[in-house]
């Protein structure tokens, strides 16, 4: 499998696509308006967060979708507006491995991190930050009165590392962010420079939400508590589902008929405990009070597993989706029945359009999203998480959040609904054992299905659609030495649609998240065509097969393997097409002159001139940087 790294689009991308979509504000970054958030006239659907009102109580939860800029704006144009940001540690040389997340309906991943460099992570929090301060100014399409947004630190994962240099210059970036700021404006472009003028805050981020990862003891999670609040950041310690010890998960899972998944007892030991939970809590409520900061939990993280129902072959993996929403769900009632309704509860756990009200009324929240937005739609989900709640106030004749609340039951609706999970057969494993359909053909470089499900199932929002002029061409294939040339008849070349897949290569993690929601077989991110922006990740790849289009769009290079690469260039009325051994000049795709040596099949010069004609066209929006 080749490896992945990933190269964030530069600001000036972002920034002049955005500019170019919002002429006709059908779509950013290629999602519909219609799968935008807007606020419902006469409904309030803010809460107060540490002393911030947010314009909803969802968002994203930490992983692939808040780990780039684009994918931050994303998921504030469905209605995020508590973006827990990835998880950031002073270990930012990670190998994960490929494919790393598998959710056909229940959710697998071996992905615990952030794929970027520490500064880099701060960067594009900050490109996001100041993307979405962007869209909510004069200059933006006029939807929305303000950003009314967190953006929530996620941190992990021992002291040590957090106290280390790296970590902590991240962290003071986040809060003053005026050096990134400013940096970023200078990269706006001067036919773009009114953005240049948008009032955007310095401080990204006043608030951790700490990730306290499977295996950290007790005493470890308190002193870093202890230590953030110290630091003057609002604190939240994310809990694990293990709390419930191995004896009741076991029972609990096989309740619902997932006995496939295997737990290690020693997992359970190892981890944080009740009875070492609420006295902990208690310490860190006091020093919180007397620092002026707040306090908080969030139920859960994954639950750290093993099956053999994922391609990740042996070993630990992490479980989410409907029977993770079971035992969070349990765990936040029974830590709210022990403790009181002063302790904000933030909630991630199999999160969808049908339980997140039920989740809000509760008493939850924020409450956040991850393994539901890697199913169809994607990030568009959010959006109907809210057209739901906003539905249910409306029914229940309240304007607020808070008497939306009180008219349901707040916490005894939450431990009245946790009580009959277990039994509720839409969580059980026979309500989320059918993965999506396949037809049984493999994916090719051209034409497939069509049906653009692998676009929004990415969290990195690499998948994309292109338009190729469709048709048959039969350019034959040619031999030749020197200037001697001989052409032969060859199969024809037949481009069937003339919407096409490809794949961003810089934004694509291989995380392999499109091939269980792709019809055909193959996976989008392996088969399609990978497009390369950043000449250095062209580079720094060679094992990956994919494009790279020069800054001019006049000419594209074509690794087709690592011993194979061919660059297509547009010289006045021709076109010349380079192997490693020789080259050819065509006319209509026709041979008109050679030099050098070599065979090949023309096909592969259609190809290369019909991506390049479509890669050419501006008017069309794409992530090829402005010319």
């Amino acid at each position: 499998m080749p490896v992945a790294d990933l190269y964030p689009i530069p600001f000036a991308t972002l920034v002049s696509r955005m500019d170019r979509e919002l002429i006709d504000s059908k779509s950013i970054y290629d999602l519909p308006r219609r799968e935008w958030w807007t606020p419902a006239p006469g409904l309030d659907t803010s809460m107060v967060h540490f002393g911030t009102r947010i314009a909803t109580p969802v968002g994203p939860a930490s992983g692939p979708h808040t780990q780039l800029a684009q994918n931050l704006v994303l998921s504030w144009l469905v209605g995020g507006r508590f973006m827990e940001l990835k998880t950031v540690q002073v270990n930012d040389e990670l190998e994960i491995p490929r494919p790393c997340i598998f959710v056909p309906h229940v959710g697998y991943n071996v992905e615990w991190s952030q794929e970027l460099r520490v500064p880099q992570s701060a960067l594009e929090y900050a490109k996001g930050w100041m993307l979405v301060h962007m869209l909510a100014s004069e200059h933006g399409p006029g939807l929305w009165p303000g950003t009314d947004a967190i953006w929530d630190i996620s941190l992990g994962y021992d002291l040590e590392g957090i106290r280390s240099e790296k970590v902590r210059n991240y962290l003071d970036s986040m809060r003053d962010a005026e050096n990134l700021i400013q940096g970023l404006r200078t990269e706006i472009p001067e036919s773009l420079a009114h953005w240049r003028d948008v009032d955007v805050p310095t401080c990204i981020s006043n608030t951790i939400t700490l990730s306290t990862f499977h295996g950290c003891p007790a005493n470890e999670i308190e002193s870093i508590a202890k230590q953030t609040l110290e630091w003057g950041f609002h604190t939240v310690v994310k809990l694990n589902p293990t709390l419930l010890g191995h004896a009741r998960c076991r029972q609990m899972l096989d309740k619902m008929g997932y006995d496939f998944v295997h737990l290690n007892p020693e997992d359970f030991e190892k981890d944080l405990h009740w009875d070492q939970l609420l006295p902990m809590i208690e310490r860190l409520e006091q020093l919180a009070d007397g620092l002026g900061l707040g306090l908080g939990v969030k139920f859960t993280n994954t639950l750290v597993s093993q099956s053999e129902e994922p391609p990740f072959g042996e070993g630990e993996m992490y479980l989410s989706g409907p029977p993770l929403h079971v035992l969070a769900y349990t765990l936040a009632s029974e830590f709210r029945a022990a403790t009181h309704d002063r302790i904000p509860i933030t909630f991630s756990a199999g999160v969808d359009p049908q339980n997140f009200a039920r989740c809000v009324a509760g008493g939850l929240g924020p409450v956040t999203s991850c393994s539901d937005l890697l199913k169809a739609r994607g990030y568009g989900r959010m959006c109907k998480y809210l057209r739901g709640l906003e539905q249910e106030m409306a029914e229940a004749g309240v304007e607020n959040l808070e008497d939306y609340q009180a008219a349901i039951g707040g916490p005894a609706h939450l431990h009245e609904t946790a009580a009959n999970l277990t039994d509720d057969p839409r969580y059980h494993r026979s309500a989320n054992e059918k993965a999506p359909k396949k037809v049984g053909t493999e994916l090719e470089l051209l034409d497939c299905l069509t049906c653009d499900k692998c676009i929004p199932v990415c969290p990195q929002h690499a998948n994309f659609s292109l338009a190729v002029e469709p048709g048959e061409h039969n350019p034959g294939h040619v031999q030749w030495a020197g200037n001697a040339y001989q052409t032969s008849a060859a199969p024809p070349l037949v481009v069937g649609k003339r919407h096409q897949i490809g794949t961003l290569a810089d934004a694509c993690n291989l995380c392999g998240q499109c091939d269980p929601w792709c019809p055909e077989d193959g996976g989008p991110y392996l088969a399609k065509p990978n497009l390369f922006l950043d000449p250095q990740a062209f580079a720094d790849h060679p094992n990956r097969h994919g494009f790279h289009v020069a800054i001019d769009r006049q000419s594209l290079t074509w690794r087709r393997s690592p011993n194979e690469q061919l660059t297509y260039t547009i010289v006045g009325g021709e076109a010349v097409l380079r192997t490693d051994s020789g080259a050819i000049w065509l006319v209509n795709d026709i041979p008109v002159r050679t030099e050098g040596e070599g065979e090949l099949d023309l096909a592969l010069a259609v190809i290369m001139r019909l991506y390049l004609e479509a890669w050419q066209k501006e008017e069309i929006p794409s992530w090829l940087p402005p010319r």
